[in-house]
């Protein structure tokens, strides 16, 4: 049993962060980078995070294959000590690096995405690299659910499945809402975990936003002989009321009066 305070103050943080920057830049994807706060936070967590700011050749590698999360993204690395304060506040602000989609010309920053389905075969490529090295470091990546309509995501998993990169882990968030509409819509994947088991992976569904059930299935996917895929549950606009479930928030931004009433009721 996780008591860990972190587990309830760290996400709200982090959400308080994205509703600040993306209202001083008037910026969109509030649902998307709301969704991903968890699993973020746990991808960075069980990660050597010394090895990450020496940039050590065998350092776990961080990919956010899901790039337009990316006020997710910085506002979790600082959570980690990866982005000052300061520097987060330019975020999507005339000159600044820290734009709309996350770019690897940000310090720590392995791979720019948004252009969807590359990240995985980045990471595939990272994976493979860790094993010729012989390094017990992992590559953890992040994928959106619309995104695995993209063929290159599977691609890669066949090409990992045949190397049996077990230091792989994809997570995918589940929110079932892509950009323009619920993801059933766009197209029918059908059961995501089916689809990855029938390629060959390991699969876990988790709740997408317990920081603990995350990182507990991290921690204990090196004992297998694939990579791990877990599809993570979620609730796209997590702990702003009136984006839950709604695709518009992918575009839209907010407000000073929608911004007062997304703080005060934020959980």
């Amino acid at each position: 049993m996780h008591s860990d305070s972190r587990l309830i103050e760290a996400p709200l943080q982090i959400r308080s962060d994205i509703l600040n920057i993306l209202y001083k830049s008037n910026a969109s994807h509030l649902g998307s980078s709301m969704s991903t706060v968890e699993m973020l936070y746990a991808m960075y967590s069980t990660s050597n995070i010394d090895k990450i700011k020496n940039k050590s050749m065998d350092r776990d590698r961080i990919i956010v294959s899901k790039g337009h999360a990316a006020a997710a993204t910085y506002s979790v690395m600082k959570e980690f000590g990866l982005i000052s304060k300061s520097t987060l506040e330019t975020y999507h602000q005339r000159g600044s690096l820290l734009q709309g989609h996350v770019s690897h010309f940000v310090n720590y920053v392995e791979h720019s995405t948004g252009a969807l389905g590359h990240g995985v075969s980045v990471a595939v490529g990272h994976a493979i690299y860790l094993k010729m090295i012989k390094s017990k470091s992992r590559v953890l990546v992040l994928c959106g659910d619309g995104e695995v309509q993209e063929g290159s995501v599977w691609e890669a998993l066949m090409l990992a499945v045949t190397k049996k990169l077990n230091n792989l882990i994809i997570l995918i968030d589940n929110n079932k809402i892509s950009s323009i509409g619920n993801t059933e819509e766009v197209i029918n994947t059908g059961s995501l975990g089916d689809r990855f088991i029938g390629f060959g992976a390991f699969v876990k569904e988790v709740n997408g936003h317990s920081i603990s059930e995350i990182e507990d299935w991290i921690k204990n996917s090196g004992s297998l002989a694939q990579p791990t895929v877990l599809i993570c549950n979620t609730v796209k606009g997590k702990g702003v009321a009136f984006a839950e479930n709604d695709a518009i928030w992918h575009y839209k931004s907010i407000n000073s009066d929608l911004f007062n009433e997304a703080v005060n009721g934020l959980k």
